[in-house]
């Protein structure tokens, strides 16, 4: 095969040719299967414990403070409506910004699902065009057709 290439040249020809290594296209396989199901069923990263932290946080932090500041005002200051207007508000604080943060997440997850699958779903392949070479022969047919070509009109005016 190789002689008959090198005499008579080889036709066009396209490839493919693959966009990673053999190490990558397992890692986008591996992301795929995680990522696939999550995307058709609706599934979702896990949120609670970013919302387990922040409750925590109010319940430990934020309310013994407004109840310091209630204790330092007096006697009897905790019991009144103001204190319960205090931890309602900040309640009321931490569930808008647990929302909020909540909803941002959902997005970022989206976002960073949808760059996954961008990865794993695109082309993974190259087309490589290989055009036709003319091997020895048909080098030697083109000089040969290019030097008729150049001295028949000589030959035929008779100048040589």
């Amino acid at each position: 095969m190789a002689l008959r290439e090198f005499l008579l040249g080889k036709p066009a020809q396209t490839e493919q040719i693959s966009r990673f290594t053999p190490e990558q296209q397992q890692a986008l396989s591996q992301l795929l299967s995680f990522t696939l199901p999550k995307v058709t069923t609706g599934q979702q990263f896990d949120f609670a414990p970013i919302e387990q932290q922040a409750r925590s946080g109010f319940e430990q932090k934020t309310i013994p403070s407004i109840a310091e500041r209630f204790t330092s005002m007096g006697q009897g200051a905790q019991g009144s409506s103001a204190f319960g207007q205090q931890l309602g508000a900040a309640g009321a604080g931490l569930e808008e910004a647990l929302a909020s943060q909540k909803q941002q997440f959902g997005l970022q997850q989206q976002g960073m699902l949808q760059n996954l699958l961008g990865m794993g779903l695109g082309q993974r392949f190259d087309t490589l065009y290989r055009p036709e070479t003319g091997g020895l022969l048909g080098g030697l047919g083109g000089i040969a057709s290019q030097t008729a070509g150049t001295f028949l009109p000589l030959l035929l005016r008779g100048l040589l």
